[in-house]
C-alpha cells in the first residue's frame, strides 16, 4: 500500500493571509523549491518519499536524530540529491519559515510541499539545557517542541541557494 497524502484533510482559513504563498517559491523539476524570501532550497518531499509526476509518493521515513545526520552525510557523500551534495537538517527557525499559519493538519502549503504528513520533523537545533533534547517542528498545527534525540521523527532537508 502506497500513501501519497495525509490521512487527515487539511483545514485552512481562506480569509486569512497566507504566510507561505505559492508565489513565494520557485519550483524546480527535480523535486526541489527555492524560497525567494529566505533564499533556501528545500526538498519538496520528506526523506523516504520520491518526487514523481508532480507529487510526493511513497512513505516518509522516520529517523532518530543521530541516524538522520548519518543518513544525510552518507547521501551527500554519494550522489547527493538533485545534483547537490550540501543538504542538511534545517535550523528550527528555517522550519518555522515554511509553516503555513492559516492551515492545520498539516500546517504547510501543500501545493509546494505535497503529501506532508501532519507530524514532527527534526531540526538541527539542539536544546541547550538538555543534552538529549532537539527541537522539532510539528506540522499538525505548526508549533515547535523539544524532542528526545532517540525518538523517531520525519526529516525534510534544506540547502543554501546559490
Amino acid at each position: 500500500m502506497i500513501l501519497s497524502g495525509p490521512l487527515l484533510a487539511q483545514d485552512c482559513d481562506p480569509k486569512t493571509y497566507a504566510s507561505t504563498p505559492s508565489d513565494q517559491f520557485r519550483e524546480h523539476a527535480d523535486g526541489t523549491v527555492t524560497d525567494t524570501k529566505s533564499k533556501l532550497t528545500w526538498m519538496r518531499c520528506p526523506l523516504g518519499m520520491q518526487w514523481q509526476g508532480g507529487n510526493c509518493v511513497g512513505v516518509a521515513a522516520q529517523y532518530e536524530w543521530v541516524d538522520a545526520g548519518r543518513f544525510i552525510k552518507q547521501m551527500n557523500g554519494n550522489d547527493g540529491f538533485a545534483g547537490h551534495r550540501d543538504w542538511r537538517l534545517p535550523a528550527l527557525k528555517e522550519l518555522e519559515g515554511i509553516v503555513e499559519h492559516r492551515c492545520i493538519s498539516p500546517a504547510i502549503n501543500l501545493e509546494i510541499f505535497p503529501a506532508t504528513p501532519p507530524t514532527g520533523f527534526w531540526s538541527a537545533t539542539p536544546e541547550k539545557d538538555y543534552d538529549k533534547g532537539v527541537w522539532l517542528m510539528y506540522f499538525l498545527h505548526g508549533k515547535s517542541y523539544m524532542g528526545n534525540a532517540q525518538q523517531e521523527w520525519k526529516v525534510r532537508l534544506v540547502r543554501d541557494a546559490r
